[in-house]
């Protein structure tokens, strides 16, 4: 297991990577309402699932950018809601639909918080479990029809991955030690989506790990990297591998 000390120097490095990421706030709003109406009133359509007025909520938000900070806690509910994964070759056209219908509100939620920026970073754990639960499931390919529904959930799903990571660096420094923990993780997955979130900004990481004088620090810069690998050449990663050696002690 990793130690606390490179999970901290992992950390550290994330937040000035994105201190480098974060874009600019929007400008406060002089009138903190939408349409008429205040932050409290689109609050409680949240609440509610108001299936005709969600979708106009999160616009609302989106909006209202940092002064609807209030609506973390609901936009974050929203994401940690029970979800069933959709069964492919099992469950009814209904069913499918319905789940789709959840999927897209959680999609509307993510965006709303990244326009809140930093003041929604205690949602980044959230949006990464989201990312990295099973969305579909393929219970049984019967025929072409079901083989078409696969393909366009797993880009579906991959689409869901990529909203968290361009979301989440819109959190600012104080989502760093969520990044860090996928960094450092044994799971090749969560480390892909650290990788994905950071995007460029993870090489600096590589490049301070493989320099270090210790040797799994210097072996998961090179994890990193490798994580990397539909942008970094086949040969420099064949030469890393080969030059960092750790004793078995």
């Amino acid at each position: 297991m990793k130690s606390n000390t490179l999970l901290t120097k992992v950390a550290g490095a994330a937040v000035v990577a994105l201190v480098v990421a974060t874009t600019t706030l929007a400008s406060p709003v002089d009138e903190h309402q939408y349409l008429g109406r205040n932050l409290n009133y689109w609050m409680s359509v949240i609440r509610d699932r108001n299936q005709d007025m969600i979708s106009l909520a999160f616009e609302a938000i989106r909006w209202l950018g940092p002064e609807a900070r209030a609506a973390v806690p609901d936009l974050t509910a929203l994401i940690e809601a029970p979800f069933t994964p959709i069964r492919i070759g099992k469950d009814s056209q209904k069913v499918i639909a319905s789940k789709l219908y959840e999927i897209e509100v959680r999609a509307g939620a993510i965006d709303a918080l990244a326009s809140i920026g930093e003041s929604a970073s205690p949602a980044a754990l959230s949006l990464v479990r989201w990312a990295l639960m099973p969305h579909v499931v393929v219970e049984n390919i019967r025929n072409m029809d079901d083989q078409e529904l696969f393909i366009e959930l797993a880009i579906m799903d991959t689409e869901q991955r990529m909203r968290v990571a361009g979301a989440i660096p819109e959190f600012g420094r104080d989502a760093s030690p969520v990044i860090a923990g996928l960094l450092i993780s044994p799971d090749a997955e969560e480390r892909k989506l650290g990788v994905a979130i950071l995007s460029e900004h993870a090489l600096p990481i590589a490049s301070k790990l493989l320099s270090s004088p210790k040797c799994d620090e210097r072996q998961l810069g090179f994890i990193i990297l490798r994580d990397m690998d539909l942008v970094v050449a086949k040969i420099y990663l064949d030469w890393l591998q080969k030059t960092i050696v750790c004793d078995a002690n």
